[in-house]
């Protein structure tokens, strides 16, 4: 019945033919005709009468004051803009007008959509009109968007569609106020460990730990550390985890996830996504003091780890980085275990690392002395 009484008065609208004579002929019903749009907030966008020419919608004291030329205001009405994501085609024609607006238009946009921003975002054709405004607002006007997205921020950004405008509300923020704002939404750690592991909120933590600076998410992080072991086990979650390790600093943090990571480490090492984590670490932290408790723990748990699948990666990725002194301590740690487990039927797979060791010592070996040799000839 509403959506029926908004039609007709659309229609009663179109028939003025001059928009100037609209605008005195209605204005005295302007308060009647936005509380009736401001009640279609939740309305579906196919229900709208795809025949009906809408005419913008807008107070004419805003309409004065900003001196808005009568095609933007057609464009940039709130009924336009929704019905323009009826269609793809409409869409796209919409998100060109966007080129070269003036800031009071945009303005004049951001408080039209006031109230339908998440509706908006998570729309298969109105999240591309939004990512495409975001890119062209200033810290005022994102702020305003964020003011109405920021409690569900962390359930729109597991949408396929929301997670695209919400991934450049991150990347174009700029201020200590949208930083606050981006990251009240992941304030437990439920919320951080369900988006890092949905195959569409990884990214938004992923850019929220590349965007914002490490000094305003140090409760973030804080929280983030305690799930790593989960986290990297899964396929979209160690992608957020090693994008964490490249961009933390903290180096109490960064003690932290490397004691869970240790203590953590067999299952780590031997999970199908977890085991691209510690080869990372190890080719990051090689030459650094992180690299140590890494390297001693696979010495240590070698012969566990070369039986398994998916840690054996990790076990051959080791003896290519290792040098001689270290490869050494290596058939050392291997060959007692050889000899300790005789009968044990691991030892076929200990055996084949130590004949790779070996060869790999050999080949370095000669590789020093085809070097010396060529010095001496010169």
């Amino acid at each position: 019945m509403e959506q029926n009484s908004l039609n007709t008065e659309i229609t009663n609208v179109n028939k003025k033919a001059d928009l100037s004579e609209m605008l005195e002929s209605e204005s005295s019903n302007y308060e009647t005709l936005n509380a009736s749009i401001q009640g279609q907030s939740q309305y579906s966008m196919n229900s709208i009468n795809s025949n009906t020419i809408l005419f913008p919608l807008f107070s004419p004291n805003l309409y004065n004051k900003l001196d808005f030329k009568k095609d933007q205001l057609k464009y940039f009405s709130k009924q336009n803009i929704l019905f323009s994501f009826t269609n793809q085609k409409s869409t796209k024609q919409l998100q060109k007008s966007l080129v070269g607006i003036s800031k009071d238009i945009i303005d004049y946009i951001i408080y039209e959509l006031t109230g339908c921003f998440r509706m908006i975002i998570r729309d298969k054709n109105g999240n591309y009109f939004c990512s495409d405004l975001i890119k062209i607002c200033d810290k005022n006007q994102r702020i305003k968007v964020l003011k109405e997205l920021s409690n569900t921020i962390n359930e729109d950004c597991t949408d396929e569609f929301g997670t695209h405008t919400i991934q450049n509300l991150i990347e174009f923020a700029s201020s200590e106020e949208e930083f606050k704002l981006l990251l009240v939404s992941f304030n437990d750690f439920n919320k951080i460990t369900v988006t890092a592991l949905n195959q569409y909120g990884t990214h938004v933590i992923q850019k929220l730990i590349v965007h914002i600076p490490e000094k305003f998410r140090m409760v973030f992080n804080l929280m983030f550390v305690k799930f790593v072991c989960v986290l990297s086990r899964d396929m979209y979650g160690v992608c957020a985890v090693k994008k964490f390790i490249a961009y933390t600093k903290n180096e109490v943090i960064l003690k932290q996830f490397l004691n869970l990571v240790l203590t953590n480490f067999i299952n780590i090492s031997g999970n199908k996504y977890g085991n691209y984590l510690i080869q990372y670490l190890l080719e990051k932290w090689w030459k650094k003091e992180e690299g140590i408790g890494l390297k001693n723990i696979i010495i240590s748990k070698f012969p566990i780890l070369a039986e398994n699948r998916y840690s054996s990666y990790v076990c051959s990725l080791f003896i290519k980085l290792c040098n001689d002194e270290e490869k050494k301590q290596l058939l050392i740690s291997l060959n007692r275990h050889k000899n300790k487990n005789k009968n044990d039927n691991t030892n076929s797979t200990i055996l084949v690392y130590i004949n790779e060791i070996n060869n790999s010592m050999k080949c370095s070996s000669n590789k020093s002395n085809e070097s010396n040799d060529n010095s001496n000839e010169q």
